[in-house]
């Protein structure tokens, strides 16, 4: 595709022969240039994070450079077929920042955020593979939150559109499981 563009515009440049498609040709290559720089710098800042994660050393100051950058790549190229991992991957380190914060007023506002992620996820990429982990992992942050009625409707949204899956089956699985499949009769019905 980038190479088809830069085709395009060089083939503009010998038919017009104007300086001012030089300067856009020009500009052109040097956006491309760029996007693929970040998007190597991106990649290595979070092989690095995930690295100290799973060694048990989270930087969560890194891993907040992580989502930020990641979220701006995919704002900036939202063509691009790295912006959906990238938001996927920023929510979910979004997440795991929340929930290792002390202060229970950042801990709620740092998950709102990581939800908001994933959500502009499913609404920009709603065919990109890998949505169904943006579905489990926005339930349960909800479900982290204390708040059910969202990461059940949530689970219900993966259950849906995923029913074929092992992910999903376990998903339906737990929510009967859990009662967020029963109504209040049923589960009372349980204590007796």
């Amino acid at each position: 595709m980038k190479k088809s563009l830069i085709l395009l515009i060089g083939i503009m440049l010998l038919l017009s022969g104007c300086h001012k498609a030089q300067e856009t040709v020009n500009q052109s290559d040097s956006k491309i240039e760029n996007s693929h720089k970040d998007s190597k710098a991106i990649i290595a800042l979070y092989k690095e994070v995930d690295s100290l994660t799973q060694h048990g050393c989270m930087d969560r100051k890194k891993m907040q450079q992580f989502v930020n950058e990641a979220v701006d790549y995919a704002k900036l190229n939202p063509k691009d077929t790295l912006s959906p991992h990238f938001m996927l991957y920023a929510g979910i380190n979004q997440m795991q920042v929340a929930f290792s914060s002390a202060d229970e007023k950042q801990r709620r506002e740092q998950a709102l955020e990581a939800i908001n992620i994933l959500e502009k996820l499913r609404q920009n990429y709603p065919d990109y593979r890998n949505m169904i982990y943006a579905y489990y992992y926005k339930g349960q942050i909800y479900e982290n939150l204390g708040m059910h009625q969202e990461a059940a409707k949530t689970y219900r949204a993966l259950v849906e559109r995923f029913p074929d899956t092992e992910l999903g089956k376990s998903i339906a699985a737990y929510l009967q499981a859990s009662g967020y499949e029963k109504s209040a009769e049923e589960i009372m019905q349980g204590f007796h």
